[in-house]
């Protein structure tokens, strides 16, 4: 029962005093040795004041006993809500301290993560850029190549061209000579015949050719020198079909080797085309990862100062709370020792009179 209780006792006992009894006037001087404090002399008063109003003395041990009661019963009280406020307290704390440890676990984690992506993205992007160049040096080389292949061809086109001229030429050569040869023409027939077919190849191969000029000195020749000249050119033709043939087969050869170039650099080209792609999709992936780590790497700045000093308040309230607790047990356990002497007191006082008025009794009888 703290002082208020014993201010609301002294309002509730009436103001009217009666004299005290010689017992109640021997108890008070016994209170009068009580060490001074505001609670004793507030404790002393309030026995007085029961006294005075003809409270028995049984009646004032009686009220001392309900107010040491009370007392104790406060400081059992007390004593369970500090165990169960400062429970709380620990329980806060620790949750505190394992969120303050797992923050500060998530930054560092975050740091080595933004460190490594940091890492990954420069290997990416250049990787990309390899690839990037890789692509463009292939194209160049495609480029090259259809360039190489359509001047080939023209150049093809043209030895074909000149060849089946030449040869057509010299069918027609051969065919004019072997008439020319022929036992049955006659000299100024197989003049006319030579002379026709030097005129024909000198349009056609122009003065300088070999073709032109063989063909001039048969009109020079006898009969079996033409024949020789007839079998040379036969050869000739016979060369040239050879290597048209040859050009025409080496021409497929070549155009199956362009082809299967152009499959080759297609297929190279989708697989860089395909892994490019790919590239930058993780790249595109690991930096918007980045971006977010990076924003929980601010939160956690913001959280992390934001828990150490609500865990510094806590711990804070916790020792005031525990610092008010002490007090008001420290004082608490004032005030019981000064009721508890109180209680003494009057408990010997009301034994030491019953005591007297027992032995007062025997004598009498």
């Amino acid at each position: 029962m703290s002082l208020i209780r014993f201010n609301l006792l002294i309002l509730t006992i009436g103001v009217c005093l009666s004299a005290m009894t010689p017992q109640a006037s021997l108890l008070m001087k016994s209170f009068h040795q009580f060490s001074q404090s505001p609670y004793s002399d507030q404790l002393k008063e309030l026995v007085q004041i029961k006294l005075e109003t003809g409270a028995q003395v049984d009646e004032v041990l009686k009220l001392i006993k309900e107010l040491l009661d009370s007392l104790k019963q406060d400081q059992v009280d007390d004593d369970v809500e500090h165990s169960r406020q400062m429970a709380v307290f620990d329980q806060n704390i620790n949750e505190l301290e394992d969120d303050l440890s797992k923050l500060n676990t998530d930054l560092a984690n975050a740091n080595v993560l933004i460190q490594t992506l940091a890492e990954l993205l420069v290997i990416l992007r250049e990787t990309i850029i390899t690839y990037e160049k890789q692509l463009s040096i292939l194209n160049e080389q495609e480029q090259f190549i259809r360039n190489a292949r359509a001047a080939d061809v023209k150049a093809y086109n043209r030895r074909v061209e000149s060849a089946k001229k030449v040869i057509n030429a010299l069918n027609l050569i051969i065919d004019k000579l072997s008439k020319a040869v022929d036992q049955q023409t006659t000299d100024e027939n197989r003049q006319a015949i030579l002379a026709q077919i030097h005129t024909e190849c000198h349009e056609q191969f122009g003065p300088n050719h070999p073709i032109t000029i063989l063909i001039k000195l048969t009109t020079r020749f006898d009969v079996p020198t033409v024949q020789r000249i007839l079998e040379k050119l036969v050869q000739i033709r016979d060369a040239a079909n050879k290597s048209l043939n040859e050009d025409i087969a080496a021409e497929e050869v070549a155009s199956t080797n362009f082809n299967n170039s152009m499959n080759e650099i297609e297929t190279l080209r989708k697989r860089l085309s395909t892994d490019l792609e790919n590239l930058n999709q993780q790249f595109n992936d690991k930096f918007n990862q980045q971006k977010i780590v990076l924003a929980q790497k601010e939160q956690l700045l913001i959280d992390i100062p934001i828990t150490e000093e609500l865990l510094q308040l806590t711990k804070e309230q916790q020792e005031q709370y525990h610092q008010a607790y002490i007090s008001r047990q420290t004082q608490r356990l004032s005030e019981i020792e000064v009721v508890q002497k109180a209680y003494n007191l009057v408990f010997d006082h009301v034994d030491s009179v019953k005591k007297s008025e027992d032995l007062t009794a025997k004598l009498s009888s």
